[in-house]
């Protein structure tokens, strides 16, 4: 839940970001991943193959986990092989054509019946791609739920998790008149005080409505780049200062 507090500047003088001579309005939320993505197995089956471990980075299109693939892969093979054979026969016929020993029918036919048989290995190769687990991004895995040699119990398991850390994002609400302020691109400054370190954050999304409960606008930041002392989860200050009021 985000936090909302107002203080006066001697109050918050530890903080990283220092009010002015009037009063400042605190806003609090916390840092998440820019992307944080289930990968799921498309149907039941047992792992072969774990080729990462929690924690390890990973590129998009790396393999994760392996299913069963056998009897496709067999299949598959058995298909290629069906398929030199039926190419090499259409070669044959058109060397009898010349000689009137085949027709053109004959010719036809075998020719669909090749790319029939290349429908199948494509087949096969889209089965046994669908059993490799790849990460779609650049990220960090962060759950493994199955080892080699267990069973995946049904389709849409989850099977592991991949976060994106770059960018962080931090997400605030703000009340409609300071969030109008804000536009897509701009950088603003936010806080870490746990840390004592700030940041540079690029504005992503101003909500174009508001709640109808508290009246504030959900406003999301990225912080491109982070330094590594920024973890998922850190707590994140975002500071609004009201000028003094003079008589």
């Amino acid at each position: 839940m985000l936090v909302r507090t107002a203080c006066l500047p001697v109050v918050l003088a530890f903080l990283v970001l220092p009010c002015g001579p009037g009063r400042c309005e605190e806003f609090i939320s916390y840092l998440e991943p820019s992307r944080n993505i289930d990968i799921s197995a498309p149907e039941p089956g047992v792992i072969t193959e774990v080729l990462v471990k929690e924690g390890q980075g990973v590129k998009a299109g790396d393999v994760l986990v392996k299913l069963d693939a056998r009897v496709i892969e067999q299949e598959a093979e058995i298909a290629r092989q069906e398929l030199k054979y039926k190419k090499r026969r259409i070669d044959q016929l058109k060397g009898l054509l010349d000689k009137n020993f085949a027709s053109i029918q004959e010719i036809e036919r075998a020719e669909s019946d090749v790319e029939i048989t290349a429908l199948r290995v494509r087949r096969a190769e889209a089965l046994i791609e669908r059993l490799t687990l790849a990460s779609p991004i650049d990220g960090v895995v962060t759950e493994l739920r199955y080892d080699v040699s267990e069973s995946v119990p049904g389709a849409n398991s989850h099977v592991a998790t991949v976060v994106q850390l770059d960018p962080l994002r931090v997400q605030f609400n703000f009340p409609v008149a300071e969030a109008r302020k804000l536009k897509e691109g701009d950088k603003v400054v936010v806080g870490f005080p746990e840390t004592g370190a700030t940041a540079e954050a690029v504005v992503d999304f101003v909500s174009p409505v508001s709640t109808t409960v508290v009246n504030t606008v959900r406003v999301t930041m990225s912080i491109p780049s982070p330094d590594p002392g920024l973890t998922a989860g850190m707590k994140a200050v975002y500071k609004i200062e009201t000028p003094a009021v003079r008589n």
